[in-house]
């Protein structure tokens, strides 16, 4: 199961970060996102950051997921990126 932390946060406010999993679930690929610390465990939100989005590939639906909080958070970076 693919995990990717993200960094995101919108400009005069304190840093957010997401993990997201991408997970194979009947016949397609399924994207779900929880925040997490900066190390990657998640907080345990009862509400999910966003709704599932599926794909026909796992990039796909990774992509999905990461736009939506593109469109929700003036910067993402993703972990890797050493933010």
């Amino acid at each position: 199961m693919p995990f990717h932390l993200y960094k995101s946060w919108n400009e005069g406010e304190p840093p957010r970060w997401f993990g997201v999993r991408i997970e194979f679930e009947d016949d397609r690929w399924v994207a779900t996102c929880q925040e997490s610390n900066a190390a990657g465990e998640e907080l345990g939100v009862a509400t999910a950051v966003a709704p599932k989005f599926y794909g026909v590939t796992a990039e796909q639906a990774h992509r999905r997921m990461v736009e939506a909080l593109e469109n929700t958070y003036d910067e993402v970076a993703p972990a890797s990126a050493g933010v």
